[in-house]
């Protein structure tokens, strides 16, 4: 596999822009901004939200999330609408030519495809970048999380019982979803 560094770090859509953010303030505020307003919505099933507690732990996970670049494990990409963010996609645990991808949307973007666009337009970016496989974990009963793996046609290769945890159903199922190029 080629280095990560050589991934686009600008994907734009339709509607969605998904690009690489570099640890600055201004960027951290703006997503720590749409984190605290969507806080109780997002540690529904994302913990650890948890661990952001202000804007310099955010600039630390941008700071984390850009070495993973150079370390060739992942990259991370916020989702912007009309120039705000309003999620984030990430690609992770890249190696054997396969990668997960994980995602979070703002309450206010749900309900609107957004989240199945931007997952669109990364796939395609990894499947031509030379990725063979492609990974979604997700909780039972993130029937949005769901629905979204379904819309992009991957297809739930195991269950894994009581693997994960979630504070809005406590311990539950890890959905493993697959794609193949």
């Amino acid at each position: 596999m080629q280095p990560l560094s050589n991934f686009p770090q600008t994907i734009k859509t339709k509607r969605l822009v998904l690009r690489v953010v570099a640890p600055t303030a201004e960027n951290a505020t703006q997503i720590f901004n749409a984190v605290e307003q969507n806080r109780e919505y997002l540690t529904a099933w994302l913990g650890h939200f948890g661990a952001i507690k202000t804007i310099d732990d955010v600039i630390a996970y941008l700071a984390k999330r850009a070495n993973q670049i150079k370390t060739n494990e992942g990259v991370c990409f916020h989702i912007f609408r009309d120039d705000k963010v309003i999620g984030r996609i990430w690609f992770f645990n890249a190696k054997d030519n396969s990668c997960e991808i994980g995602y979070w949307l703002i309450k206010s973007a749900t309900g609107h495809g957004y989240m199945t666009e931007a997952l669109s337009a990364l796939e395609t970016e990894l499947f031509k970048f030379g990725f063979d496989k492609i990974i979604l974990d997700v909780d039972a009963g993130n029937t949005p999380s769901e629905n979204v793996a379904k819309r992009n046609g991957y297809k739930l290769e195991k269950r894994l019982p009581m693997a994960s945890w979630a504070k809005c159903v406590g311990k539950c199922d890890s959905l493993i979803y697959a794609k193949c190029k």
